[in-house]
């Protein structure tokens, strides 16, 4: 006995275990073995890891934009985006970005880490999870969008969320 199935069937099932598939790998909990994230985002997730906002800021080209949506602050040229991690690193100690997963298309990368530290004054540290969008041109970050949820960092932290940085 011959079962016939129609060929619009066979579409839909090839295209749900091709989406399975795929999903399977893009949302892993975490890197899977032997995972390398593109040099550009290993650089990146070094120097915001470091001490020196220079380091941070000489990956950017010159007219570069640095975006933290949650924070609503935009950062622009390499001495905007050196302010901006030296304003983090006295806002925030023991600042560490932790790479699980990267992505790249062509000059666009992304970056799932996970972003932690313990705002200075808050009871409690955080850890969130962050995604960052780069744009690169001729090897050199050209635009920079973190995302992250501001709320789920302020709880963490055990701070109210109408908390705000102290004026500088």
């Amino acid at each position: 006995m011959k079962i016939q199935v129609p060929k619009r069937t066979l579409t839909v099932l090839a295209a749900t275990l091709g989406a399975i598939a795929l999903t399977g790998t893009a949302f892993a909990a975490s890197p899977p073995p032997g995972h390398r994230p593109p040099g550009i985002a290993a650089e990146w997730a070094a120097a915001w890891n470091g001490t020196d906002p220079q380091a941070l800021a000489d990956l950017f080209a010159p007219d570069c934009t640095y975006t933290d949506l949650a924070a609503n602050k935009v950062s622009v040229g390499r001495a905007g985006v050196a302010a901006w991690k030296q304003g983090t690193d006295q806002l925030i100690a023991d600042v560490h970005v932790t790479i699980t997963e990267t992505f790249r298309s062509g000059d666009h990368v992304a970056i799932e880490t996970v972003y932690s530290g313990h705002i200075h004054g808050a009871p409690k540290p955080f850890a969130v999870p962050t995604t960052t969008i780069l744009e690169l041109k001729d090897g050199q970050i050209t635009s920079d969008r973190d995302y992250y949820s501001l709320t789920t960092l302020l709880a963490q932290s055990g701070l109210p969320l109408t908390w705000t940085p102290p004026a500088s």
